[in-house]
């Protein structure tokens, strides 16, 4: 593509630089109308073809940048394990806070931190002005969808409900499982990393849920502009799976607490060890059972 756009500038260099037939004096440096629309249509194409390129750099730029928020909220979460000797919960119940309030001291706000009273909810006292601060890390770039403030882009996944399995398992393509929880579980039930039997590199820890509080299906804006859980310390950040769509599809159907991106094709996941992975939302059910769940010795290798 770029040696026709050099051939293309270089053939508008040309015409443009051409001598022009013997005219009067006060002629002989113009241009002929034929030359200029010339040039023009070949500067519009050469045009017409660098943008789509242009733009696929930048969606690259994002999807790095998206990838990389992820991996610093990994390493957040890895953190506050070995500083308390547990995961964070995903979230918590009287007082009611959100996990990224917790991982905050380990991705440098530790201001923000401090500015919070874990003894109240996450809404509450001075928390209704600390939980307005801006996280960089928190927001996907891909995501631009219009004014949003203190949002998170990125959520904890905590369990996969019955009315998503139990078909699949009727019709053969998922097996039965005694656990359909993720590691991140509420803060009832925190998990120890000796628990995660699965091996933390092939478990899910941390999912991309787009474009809160706008609603989407399908990419398409739905109109809603109330989708629960979209600010950051929210207590109701954190979802369930509980709606595929096309029967197997688990992700990318809507952002209605569902696992959704503005990437095309697929979403990415946080793993257990910090690394991030780029799925297709054609990933096998089976295969995403297995990686989502952190304990039933089910570990699978095949990405479909």
């Amino acid at each position: 593509m770029y040696l026709s756009c050099y051939s293309l500038f270089s053939s508008a260099i040309i015409l443009m630089s051409r001598k022009t037939r013997k005219l009067p004096d006060e002629f002989r440096n113009g241009f002929t109308l034929i030359e200029i629309l010339v040039v023009a249509g070949i500067l519009s194409l050469l045009l017409a073809l660098l943008l789509p390129a242009a733009m696929h750099v930048r969606e690259a730029a994002r999807r790095f940048q998206c990838s990389s928020n992820m991996r610093q909220i990994g390493l957040g979460i890895l953190c506050y394990e070995g500083n308390y000797k547990r995961l964070p919960p995903s979230h918590t119940k009287s007082p009611d806070h959100n996990i990224l309030t917790f991982i905050l001291p380990f991705i440098e706000q530790e201001q923000v931190y401090k500015n919070f009273d874990l003894k109240l909810d996450w809404n509450k006292g001075k928390n209704a002005e600390a939980r307005k601060a801006e996280i960089p890390i928190f927001r996907c770039p891909s995501a631009q969808i219009g004014p949003r403030s203190h949002i998170s882009d990125y959520a904890a996944n905590v369990k996969i409900q019955p009315a998503v399995y139990n078909p699949l398992i009727k019709r053969g393509i998922a097996t039965k499982r005694k656990l359909w929880y993720n590691m991140l579980r509420p803060d009832q039930r925190p998990v120890r990393v000796a628990e995660v039997r699965d091996g933390m590199s092939y478990s899910m820890l941390f999912f991309e849920d787009g474009g809160r509080p706008y609603g989407y299906e399908n990419r398409t804006h739905t109109g809603s502009t109330s989708i629960t859980g979209a600010s950051w310390a929210d207590v109701d950040a954190f979802y369930y799976t509980h709606s595929p769509c096309n029967e197997i599809q688990l992700m990318n159907c809507t952002n209605m607490n569902e696992t959704f991106s503005f990437h095309s094709g697929g979403c990415f996941f946080l793993y257990g060890d910090s690394s991030v992975t780029f799925h297709s939302e054609e990933i096998n059910p089976e295969t995403f059972f297995s990686r989502f769940t952190y304990n039933q010795r089910d570990r699978v290798n095949d990405e479909f």
